[in-house]
């Protein structure tokens, strides 16, 4: 707990200044997200070519995009300078909407534990069209400052994304949605156990689908039936690293 005070109380204090300019590159925030190196960035571009059908302009435009806001500690790969977090977003983005796709959903009510900075949720409305996959609602759930940090780094890099944020200290009682699509990028399986037995109880009995990217911890029965797969390409931070879909 102490590792995300220290992460929200320096997100509640830029928050206030209005200033997101540089937050990509601060220590304060770096420890915690947007630290992904440049190797494991190389891993998950080769991924993304020999992978998918994503194309190397698409690649390159939103990289260009999520990049725009925060002074990232940006690379040079054969596309151009990117930050390795962003690519990272892009092949978490086509595993979430390939997922979805083979469960032939048209309309979609996701649900994402943990939006970080909002970068996923970027990704998946960029890449969402090109997957013929159409989103009804987007509702990130997240500690109250991180919320903040939301609303204020994607009205600034997309405008047209609609989205809601809900203070994670509710853990989805306020959602009316069911039959919703979950997403959790390293998020459940890090919180501590009594906040995914709340999550189970409040949120899991809305949700229908989803995709975790899981670290942390052994994978256990949190209530679907999951295929649960190695994660691709390896990480370095845990040896449990899983995407487990349902």
């Amino acid at each position: 707990m102490a590792d995300y005070d220290t992460y929200m109380n320096f997100v509640d204090k830029m928050c206030k200044s209005g200033d997101i300019s540089t937050f990509k590159s601060v220590p304060e925030y770096t420890y915690m997200l947007e630290h992904v190196s440049y190797k494991e960035g190389l891993a998950y571009l080769d991924t993304i070519i020999e992978k998918t059908h994503i194309t190397i302009n698409d690649i390159y435009t939103f990289c260009n995009l999520n990049d725009s806001v925060g002074s990232p500690t940006r690379f040079q790969y054969d596309f151009g300078l990117a930050s390795p977090t962003s690519i990272r977003y892009i092949l978490h983005a086509h595993l979430i909407l390939t997922h979805m796709k083979s469960l032939e959903m048209t309309d979609n009510n996701i649900v994402e534990l943990g939006g970080g900075y909002g970068g996923l949720c970027l990704a998946v409305h960029y890449f969402a069209e090109k997957y013929g996959i159409k989103i009804t609602s987007y509702t990130i759930i997240d500690l109250a400052p991180i919320g903040r940090l939301q609303d204020m780094y994607i009205s600034k890099v997309n405008p047209n994304i609609r989205f809601t944020t809900i203070d994670s200290n509710t853990y989805g009682a306020t959602i009316e949605d069911t039959h919703m699509f979950l997403i959790s990028n390293y998020c459940f399986s890090e919180i501590a156990n009594e906040h995914q037995k709340r999550y189970i109880h409040t949120l899991f009995p809305k949700v229908a689908h989803g995709f975790m990217a899981w670290n942390n911890i052994p994978v256990y029965d949190f209530g679907f039936s999951c295929r649960v797969e190695a994660e691709y390409p390896p990480s370095n931070y845990s040896d449990y690293n899983r995407y487990i879909y349902f």
